[in-house]
Parts: C-alpha cells; sequence; structure tokens
C-alpha cells in the first residue's frame, strides 16, 4: 500500500471518530398550501437561513424541521413552482412549534430553455467552441448563479471558467456525468422543463446530500412522480432562436388513495430554419415516472422513470472574418448550400439519449433514510461531415477561395464579387459535388456521420442519519461500467457506387508499403455503401467504483462539515478494425489503465448574526483522467499519453453573506488550482498533408477571481438586481506537446509549449449584470436588464506557442522581436453588452385553471458584433510565417431576440 493511499485512511479513521455533539432539540412543523386551491405542496424545500438543516414537505404538504435549538431563526420555503417565501421565528428550547398553515404563491417564471449541450467530436476544430456552456442547468436558489445562468449564456459564460465535467448533474440520485468526456449531455432532457423542474442545487463544494460533488457544485433532479403537484400543464411558445414553436404538457396524479403516483410529460420543438441561416430544429421529448408508496408507515417508496428527446438539427460552424465582413452577417453559416431548390445542410447533428432509473427510498426510521437506484442510458449520437478523395476542397470559406488569399488586384476583385452575387462561391455547391460523382463508380465526394456511442450502466446507494440534533452523516457508495462506441458510417454517396476505405493522407505518403493505406488490414480495398461502417472503429471500456463519506455539525454559532472519497476508474481501448498505419497495435483489447484516486473537502459557515455570516470551503482532490482526452490518436493506435497520470486540484473559496429586508446575496473570493491536465487538439497539416493529433500534458491552470449576487428591495415592489464577477483563467506553466500522424509518416514527437501566463479562451472573465424588477400584486412582472461582456480571449492552438513556429531569420533583431510577438500573441475580443425586457402577467380563471403570459426580449438593441467564441487554427504557415494565412475562426452572439409564451396550469 502506497504511503499516500495508507495516510488518507489513517485521516478518514480519525475524522470518524470525533466525538459527536449533542444537544437539546427543538424545531418547527405545518403544512403547506397552494394559495389559489389550498391543495398541499409537496417536495418544498424548508431551510435554515445560514445553516445547513432543511426538510422537504410530505406528499399532503405537511412538515416538520428538527434539529434546532432555542433562539431566532429566518425559515426558508423553496421549490421551483412557487415563489420564495420566508419566516421569522423565535424558539424556545425543547419546542416544537406548530405554524399550522403556510401558503405559498404559484410562482410566475419567463419560461425559457434549458441550455443544451451536445457531445462533440474533438477531431474536428471548434466543435467544442461550439457549445455553449452554463453551469448547474441555470437554475439555483442562489442569487449569481440563478442570474448569471441565463443573463450570460448569450456570451458562453462558464462559472469560474469551469468545464461542464466539473459539475455533477444526478437524477434521482443516479449520476449521468458520462465517463468518458466527464460531461451531462443537456439535450437528453431537452424540450421537458417542467418534468425536471425539481431540483436541489449545490453551489461549490459545499456540502450535498447526493454526491460528494465537484468544483461546479452538484445539481440533483427529483422526477419521483409523488413529488410533482397534482393536475396539469399545457404551454405554447414562440421564438426567433435555434426553434421557433414548441409545445409541451405535463400531467400529474399526484398521490393517489392507492398511494400510487403516476406523472407523465412530452415535448415537441420544431424549426424549419431557426436564426442561423440554413440551420433548422426537429425535437420530440417525453417523459414518464411512476411510484408506488408501500409499507406499514409509507416508509417504503419503489420509483421507476424514464424519459428521452430524440433530435435532429442542422448546425452552424465559425468562420473567418474576412468571410463574415464579404457577406455583411456575423451569422453567416458555410455548411449549407442549395440542392434542387432547397436548402441543405452537411452537418446535421443527430441526438437520442434515453435512460432509464430505478429507484427504492426507504425511510429507516425519523432520523435515517436509504435511498438506492440504478440507472441505464443508450446515448446515440452522430454529426455528418463532408469527406473527399483526391479533389478540391467542396467547403465554401476554405482559405484557397477567399479573396485575401489571392495574389494580384484583379483576382482579388473578381473573388469578391463572386462572394457577394454567386450563391455557389458563398455557400455548397451540391450539383457540383453530384456532377463529379455521377461520372465515376468511385465516388470522389460523399457524406460521413460519426457516431459517439454510449452504454452505460450505473449503480448508486445513498445513507443518510441524523445521530443526533447537531448532525448529518451520509455514506454515499456507486459502481459505474461504461461502453464508448466510436466509429463512423457512410451517410450519402451523393450519387456514387461505393467509397474505397483507405486512407488518403498514407496514400500521399506511400512509401513502398502497400499495406499502410488500409484502415483495415482485416478487410483490405474493402468498397462501402450507405450505412457501412469505414474509416475507424473502436471501443472504450471503463469501470469505475467510489465511496464517499459526508459528516456535518450545526452548532450554535458555527456549521462544519467534512468529507472524503475513495475512487477506483479503469479503461481500456478495444479497436474493431486492424490499421494499417498501427498494424500490431490497433486491433483487439489494448492496455489496460488504473488509478486510485483520493479526496478531502472541508468548510463552515459562522454567523456573525442571524443576517451576516462568512463561509469558506476548501478541497483538495486527484481524478482519473479521461479516455477521450487520454490517446495520442485512438482512431489508429492504442497507445497513450507517455506517463499517464491522474489529474490534481486544489482549490478553495470565502464567501460574505448578507441576507436582511433590504439586501440578500453574497461576495465570494475563490481560486482553483489545478496540475497534471491534458488537453487535445486535431487538425490538418499542410506541410505534411495529414490529419495531426496534439496532445499537451502535464498543464498547470489557475481560475481566480471574485463574484457578487445581491438584491436590494428598493419598494415592496421594485426591486435591483447585481451580478457580476472578476476573474483571471490562465495557464500557469510550460506543458510538453505529442504529435502523432495520422498518416504515420513521420514518428510521434515531443516539444515544449510556451503557455506560461497565457489566458484561458472561450468565457469572458469579467462579466456584469444590472436589472430592475418590479412586480405587482396583481401578477403583473417586469424586468430591464443590461449584461456586460469583457476580457474573452480567443482559443489558443498550442503550435504558435512552440520554437518551431519562431524558427526563421529576420533582417534584424527589432524586425525578429516583432514578428515573434505578433505569431504568439493571444487575441482579446472587444467588450460589449445587450440590453434585455421581460414581461409577464398570471391570471387566475375560473374552474381553477391559471393563465401565464411572459414575453422576453434579448439584445433588443440588436447588438451583433459581440464575438462569444473562436479559435486558432491549428494550420500555421511555416513557410513565411504569416500569421493571416490561417487566421481565427469566430462565433458572434444573435441579434435582436425573442420568447413568447403561454401557458395554463388545471
Amino acid at each position: 500500500m502506497n504511503k499516500r493511499l495508507h495516510f488518507f485512511i489513517i485521516t478518514i479513521l480519525f475524522l470518524f471518530s470525533f466525538p459527536l455533539a449533542y444537544g437539546q432539540q427543538s424545531g418547527i412543523k405545518g403544512k403547506l398550501r397552494d394559495n389559489s386551491s389550498g391543495n398541499g405542496i409537496p417536495d418544498v424545500t424548508i431551510k435554515v437561513s445560514g445553516q445547513p438543516i432543511e426538510a422537504t414537505s410530505m406528499a399532503d404538504g405537511t412538515f416538520t424541521l428538527s434539529a434546532l435549538s432555542g433562539g431566532q431563526y429566518q425559515i426558508l420555503f423553496m421549490h421551483p413552482g412557487y415563489n420564495p417565501h420566508s419566516l421569522e421565528i423565535n424558539l424556545a428550547d425543547d419546542e416544537i412549534k406548530d405554524l399550522g398553515d403556510v401558503f405559498l404563491t404559484s410562482q410566475t417564471v419567463v419560461e425559457g430553455e434549458i441550455p443544451t449541450i451536445d457531445f462533440q467530436g474533438s477531431e474536428e476544430e471548434g466543435d467544442i467552441a461550439a457549445q455553449n456552456i452554463v453551469g448547474l442547468m441555470g437554475a439555483s436558489q442562489d442569487i449569481y448563479l440563478s442570474e448569471s445562468a441565463f443573463k450570460f449564456s448569450a456570451a458562453r459564460f462558464a462559472v469560474r471558467g469551469l468545464e461542464n465535467s466539473y459539475t455533477q448533474t444526478y437524477i434521482n440520485g443516479i449520476n449521468f456525468n458520462d465517463q468518458v468526456r466527464g460531461r451531462f449531455n443537456y439535450s437528453m432532457i431537452g424540450g421537458l422543463n417542467d418534468a425536471v423542474r425539481n431540483k436541489d442545487i449545490t453551489n461549490g463544494t459545499a456540502p450535498s446530500r447526493f454526491g460528494f460533488g465537484d468544483l461546479g457544485g452538484v445539481s440533483h433532479i427529483n422526477t419521483r412522480a409523488s413529488t410533482y403537484n397534482p393536475g396539469g400543464k399545457v404551454s405554447a411558445s414562440y421564438t426567433n432562436r435555434s426553434y421557433s414553436l414548441r409545445g409541451m404538457a405535463t400531467y400529474s396524479t399526484g398521490l393517489m388513495e392507492n398511494n400510487l403516483a403516476v406523472t407523465g410529460s412530452v415535448g415537441y420543438r420544431w424549426a424549419d430554419e431557426g436564426f442561423v441561416e440554413g440551420t433548422f430544429y426537429n425535437s420530440f421529448g417525453y417523459f414518464f415516472s411512476i411510484e408506488k408508496l408501500f409499507g406499514a408507515r409509507n416508509q417504503h417508496s419503489l420509483s421507476f422513470t424514464t424519459l428521452g428527446s430524440p433530435s435532429r438539427r442542422g448546425q452552424q460552424s465559425a468562420s473567418y472574418q474576412e468571410v463574415y465582413d464579404l457577406v455583411d452577417n456575423n451569422l453567416y453559416n458555410p455548411n449549407w448550400g442549395y440542392q434542387n431548390g432547397k436548402k441543405r445542410n452537411a452537418r446535421v447533428a443527430t441526438s437520442y439519449d434515453p435512460i432509464a432509473i430505478l429507484s427504492h427510498h426507504w425511510q429507516l426510521n425519523n432520523h435515517s433514510e436509504l435511498t438506492t437506484g440504478i440507472g441505464f442510458r443508450y446515448n446515440q449520437y452522430g454529426t455528418t461531415a463532408l469527406n473527399w478523395y483526391n479533389s478540391a476542397d467542396p467547403r465554401p470559406d476554405y482559405y484557397r477561395y477567399l479573396p485575401g488569399y489571392q495574389s494580384t488586384d484583379e483576382m482579388k476583385a473578381l473573388y469578391t464579387k463572386a462572394w457577394q452575387t454567386d450563391p455557389t462561391t458563398s455557400q455548397l455547391d451540391w450539383d457540383r459535388l453530384y456532377s463529379v460523382n455521377m461520372d465515376r463508380e468511385r465516388g470522389l465526394y460523399m457524406i460521413e456521420e460519426r457516431h459517439y456511442d454510449l452504454k452505460e450502466l450505473t449503480f448508486n446507494s445513498t445513507f443518510i442519519t441524523h445521530p443526533n440534533d447537531r448532525q448529518t452523516l451520509t455514506v454515499g457508495l456507486e459502481g459505474r461500467t461504461t461502453r464508448s462506441l466510436n466509429y463512423k458510417t457512410v451517410n450519402d454517396l451523393l450519387g456514387s457506387q461505393y467509397w474505397l476505405d483507405v486512407d488518403q493522407f498514407a496514400e500521399r505518403d506511400f512509401r513502398g508499403d502497400p499495406d499502410i493505406i488500409q484502415n483495415d488490414l482485416n478487410n483490405p480495398n474493402r468498397q462501402v455503401k450507405k450505412d457501412d461502417v469505414f474509416g475507424y472503429d473502436y471501443d472504450f471500456f471503463i469501470h469505475s467504483a467510489n465511496l464517499w463519506i459526508q459528516n456535518e455539525f450545526a452548532l450554535p454559532r458555527l456549521d462544519l462539515y467534512y468529507a472524503a472519497k475513495l475512487s477506483y476508474t479503469g479503461f481500456y481501448r478495444q479497436g474493431n478494425m486492424r490499421n494499417g498505419r498501427a498494424a500490431n497495435n490497433s486491433f483487439g483489447k489494448g492496455s489496460q489503465h488504473d488509478f486510485l484516486n483520493q479526496a478531502l473537502k472541508a468548510g463552515g459557515l459562522y454567523k456573525i448574526t442571524g443576517r451576516h455570516m462568512l463561509s469558506v470551503n476548501a478541497i483538495y482532490q486527484t481524478k482519473a483522467p479521461l479516455p477521450n482526452y487520454s490517446y495520442l490518436s485512438a482512431r489508429t493506435k492504442d497507445n497513450v499519453i507517455p506517463e499517464l497520470t491522474s489529474e490534481r486540484v486544489a482549490a478553495a473559496d470565502l464567501s460574505y453573506l448578507i441576507s436582511t429586508p433590504i439586501i440578500n446575496g453574497r461576495l465570494t473570493a475563490f481560486q482553483s488550482n489545478f496540475y497534471d491536465q491534458n488537453e487535445l487538439n486535431s487538425f490538418y497539416h499542410d506541410s505534411y498533408r495529414t490529419f495531426i493529433n496534439y496532445v499537451m500534458t502535464g498543464i498547470r491552470k489557475v481560475h481566480r477571481g471574485i463574484e457578487l449576487g445581491a438584491t436590494i428591495n428598493l419598494t415592496p415592489e421594485l426591486s435591483l438586481e447585481a451580478i457580476g464577477t472578476i476573474a483571471e483563467y490562465r495557464y500557469l506553466n510550460r506543458p510538453t506537446g505529442y504529435i502523432t500522424y495520422e498518416n504515420a509518416s513521420r514518428p510521434d514527437t515531443t516539444e515544449t509549449v510556451y503557455l506560461n501566463n497565457f489566458f484561458l479562451g472561450g468565457t469572458p472573465q469579467t462579466a456584469g449584470s444590472l436589472g430592475l424588477n418590479y412586480a405587482l400584486p396583481s401578477y403583473w412582472f417586469f424586468e430591464l436588464n443590461y449584461n456586460y461582456f469583457d476580457r474573452n480571449y480567443v482559443d489558443l492552438t498550442p503550435v504558435r506557442r512552440t520554437p518551431s513556429a519562431v524558427n526563421f531569420q529576420a533582417d534584424n533583431q527589432e524586425e525578429r522581436n516583432r514578428k515573434v510577438e505578433e505569431i504568439v500573441n493571444q487575441e482579446k475580443y472587444e467588450a460589449g453588452g445587450t440590453l434585455d425586457f421581460s414581461i409577464g402577467k398570471s391570471l387566475r380563471l375560473e374552474g381553477g385553471l391559471f393563465l401565464s403570459i411572459n414575453l422576453n426580449a434579448n439584445n433588443i438593441l440588436n447588438n451583433t458584433s459581440l464575438k462569444t467564441g473562436g479559435y486558432e487554427q491549428g494550420r500555421f504557415d511555416y513557410e513565411n510565417y504569416d500569421i493571416n494565412k490561417f487566421p481565427s475562426k469566430y462565433y458572434y452572439a444573435q441579434g435582436r431576440n425573442f420568447f413568447f409564451n403561454l401557458g395554463l396550469r388545471f
């Protein structure tokens, strides 16, 4: 047993031998009712402000909250469908105060959409940059998290600069972050807003009752059928965003007399064309949950949930600034063109990620509960793309087709005119592709589909007990097994008869070996047709298990917690093709890679008064590398990164919290340090005429900054909301770069990448929002806010920060210094902002009906020059060292847009 593990186990044993704190028990009880119908409200979270003490209302709305001592408290009542409510109470020692009926008012909200993050392949530059990453599913009682998730989403804002893999998302106690890329697939629940509205969210590394957590917190979706209010809701929406129309319907029986509850929901989203030209959207979501309570005191609950959202959508790709200027449209999309008079998109994403969860909840006694579940998913994701053999690049914005590439003014003018007047120049020319293929059997152009499928089975069991009125002990056990299927198929031969399954890049560098061009030596020179697998085919098998323990103490002025986790992860690659570039290292089961990891976290909350508090959280953990970023060239061979090791993370935050009748919010300072990270970049190398896989290892980063979220009640009806962050996300060292040539024309090489002090791209490092909210007792509400973004940087490519990128001669040192600075400089986008407006009205109709009308208008000043993302190309001009030959590609924010929703509850 290694010394680190030995020390870790001794530490756990010492921590959990800590003497238990005992004290007198007081508490409250009551019943929560809907203000309009009088019905009891289940699944309301009841919290004590500033303390880790909470309870949940039962199916009939009754609740009991214990583990208190005598004193003054502010009690918070929170439910996704109702406005937050608070009460101030005074308790004597050993008193259980009956609050009687507590009425909550239905929440009037702007109906939006759950942020969508689809899995993308990393072999195409910009795939990850196209994702809109937000934290914690865009909803939380925390002001900063709830507001930033939506108000900053136009700029692809990431809370604390964290990737989605640092936020854990659970459904009924089951972790659904996949084990290959570490992310939660939000398209899984697309269009099911009402069905997944019941959420419990933990900020950062604060204690969670559902999992050990991570830097980005924990989001838990409760889909047990008995937790939904009885009745139904239908809604219809019209918008000019990714889709045009949305319809949803949800109905729940509530807990019936036979102790059975059933909830179902469907949702449909559609657009013939989205706000980006050439895109479309077609998605249908379904949800079904059934739950049965049984036992002498209904202490057992058995529930089953299944959901999915099959979708198909046309995609947008980033492009060059020169192209945007030529067409005078910052939302230009190079992926489409006309075919037989209709728009056709070459990059179409198809996704279907159905899940099924069987969960058992056992209320052992008044102090202990056990939740056990098993979850299964089968994620099917594919995205199409053009492929071509020994032919002209069909993409309209290929750099050789742009005016800026031409050598004479006459040619520049000719290309400029063509771009501005000829659709076959500025968009895909489908007719030409078919014309070329029709003259031959073997196709020169085709549409391929890249598949990233996933089968995953997860077991989870969590035990929670309150040994006394001051302590909560949580123990969790999880086991997971995953098979990731990575392959591509023929989607459309574009009029030809077949496609030859050889590697054209290896063919260009033949070197006298006839086998080197074969993608599968077991089936050489195979003629593939529609739906046939070709090119590459491999699987990842991942197995993991973890055990975690958490202990919380609630003292009169101080709340403390500490937690520890021990985890195992093992994975290997299974090759289904024997690749000619790695004949002895590509087919069959590859080497097994095992990692044993540990994590420790602790924190506390000091109550200066009942309204002013200080909190601190700290964590140190090691995390197994993700398989998707561990291989030098997974498509062709089994080689992993040399000295592959676990990532290390150390992070802490310090917060001041205030909760008064006038001001409510928090101010937080945070810092997270990352060590031994890996990054994978793939791109086409013009000089070597092949795809390059560029892996950086041993990366060190720091994320630090401050964040503020506050609400100031100016009058009973008018409030001011302010949120913002000023942060710094940087690289801290010079990692090692490993270069793999997919055509095997050269052996793998290494070089140093000079990234120290460069910024991480992809999210604003300064962001703020100031808004006014006006809510009337007559159920009208208005909101006006301005959002500001700055210090957003382009995602950099490592190749421009290497010795080979500055290996040139200059006439003098001054000229050389200027050129070097030009090559290594990282672009910072111009600052900008958006002005948003919302208005809503809720109406109580006869017969217990409740109608809500919402309009949300974003970017009403139509700021279309706001860059939201972009990346430097991996291609580099090693002949003239001209960065303008392969310029960066960008994404821009949508201009003026709106979302109108009508909802009816019954």
